[in-house]
């Protein structure tokens, strides 16, 4: 295996369509989890963060800070919910 940027996005590109398919897994169990709802959005916020650092590695910065900012967006909903959880208690 050669280690270039090329290589470096084919495999970015495998890791987000395996997250993504982890992503409807997760979303879709027979039966419900108690964290399924956290769990879903962090793996969302792990394909945003391979998109961001695919569009990165092709010197497409526009989408790979968008795709950080959504990240970003989908960890905040992740702390909601959880400090929601902890307030209850």
């Amino acid at each position: 295996m050669m280690n270039t940027s090329g290589e470096a996005s084919k495999r970015l590109e495998q890791a987000l369509a395996t997250t993504r398919e982890a992503t409807n897994i997760i979303d879709n169990l027979i039966a419900e989890h108690e964290y399924q709802d956290v769990a879903s959005l962090v793996a969302q916020a792990a394909a945003k963060l391979l998109e961001a650092a695919s569009a990165l590695m092709q010197s497409n910065d526009e989408a790979g800070l968008g795709a950080l900012e959504s990240a970003d967006d989908l960890l905040d909903a992740v702390y909601d919910i959880i400090d929601g959880e902890t307030d209850e208690d």
